[in-house]
């Protein structure tokens, strides 16, 4: 406004000559400024689309799978791969939140194996086999994922195979066919569903950084490649949420309980990692390990929290205390960038 009445005063300046003439000269200096002052009006304003603008611009998530796709009572959810550590701990962790009745589904390829090592009769285990297209007894596999997902508000993905060749390749269990294929079969299976709004997938760190150490040896068969294509699959599956919402957590090396021996688990007294905290960053930039329980701990947050929406993060564990529900809240806006 300054530059408006400097220009303003120039009329009333008292002449003896010329006076038409400076009149004219501070009409125009006047039109000048205002001209430009409100063309800096202008470009304060905010732009606003109008209905002939034909520029587009990024697809925004589904405002109903947004707004609901976290945990209520009485969900449900599917652990694809529900026998391995961190989801044997997922399954402990959804049945034991307070007030909440979750149901919980699990996939195994032996369900009498899968039904003993859960213990629990409100779990369902689902017959499932993702590396074999072969007809059993149970039935195909995609009829069998079809009915596993059935009523099924959150899936979790935890499934993985060893880096290097043992025989637990055998049978065509491969870094591809697990972590790349099957996950592909589970994505795809949700995004046809019509109750599925959530789907966290567990990865592992390195998977952006194969040609650094020690992820270029812990590549050398291909387990990160396979890795990275398996969370691009879930990715393309959400189709930004339009599908369902995803999660992708990567965890460190992944250490500590449960096991199998129990005598060994008390001789060595390891305790679960939700008693220490968890270094949360976005991408693949963690590094160190990551103990089951506070991985697990985390897959949790993922389902409950609304702030949990197509986020990719890494995590390792840390010797400060354990993230708070609210904490928890705070950075996944933080990752997505609400904070």
């Amino acid at each position: 406004m300054a530059s408006v009445s400097s220009s303003l005063a120039h009329p009333q300046r008292k002449t003896t000559t010329h006076s038409s003439t400076a009149v004219i000269i501070a009409t125009i200096l006047l039109l000048l400024n205002v001209a430009t002052y409100t063309s800096a009006l202008a470009f304060q304003l905010p732009k606003i689309r109008l209905p002939w603008d034909n520029t587009s611009s990024p697809p925004q998530p589904s405002a109903s799978t947004s707004s609901t796709s976290a945990l209520q009572p009485n969900d449900t959810v599917l652990l694809v791969g529900g026998t391995g550590g961190v989801a044997q701990l997922v399954t402990k962790k959804l049945r034991s939140r307070p007030n909440m009745n979750y149901g919980v589904r699990v996939t195994a390829r032996d369900v009498s194996r899968a039904t003993e090592t859960i213990d629990d009769e409100e779990v369902t285990v689902f017959p499932l086999n993702l590396v074999s297209d072969d007809d059993d007894e149970n039935g195909t596999t995609e009829e069998n994922l079809k009915a596993a997902l059935t009523g099924v508000k959150s899936v979790v993905i935890s499934l993985g195979t060893t880096a290097f060749p043992t025989k637990t390749w055998s049978g065509g269990n491969t870094p591809k066919a697990v972590d790349e294929l099957a996950v592909t079969r589970v994505a795809n299976a949700a995004a046809e569903s019509e109750s599925v709004e959530r789907v966290v997938l567990l990865t592992s760190v390195g998977v952006d950084r194969t040609k650094e150490m020690p992820f270029l040896i812990l590549n050398l068969f291909g387990v990160l490649d396979a890795k990275k294509a398996g969370e691009q699959a879930v990715i393309d599956a959400s189709k930004n949420g339009e599908n369902f919402d995803y999660a992708i957590v990567r965890p460190g090396r992944l250490v500590g309980g449960p096991f199998t021996n129990i005598d060994l688990v008390q001789m060595m007294q390891i305790e679960g990692g939700a008693e220490n905290g968890l270094t949360v960053e976005s991408g693949d930039q963690g590094l160190g390990d990551c103990k089951r329980d506070a991985c697990a701990e985390a897959v949790v947050q993922c389902l409950e929290r609304v702030e949990c929406q197509n986020l990719d993060f890494s995590i390792v564990s840390n010797e400060e205390k354990a993230l708070t529900d609210e904490q928890w809240a705070t950075t996944f806006a933080g990752l997505s960038g609400e904070d």
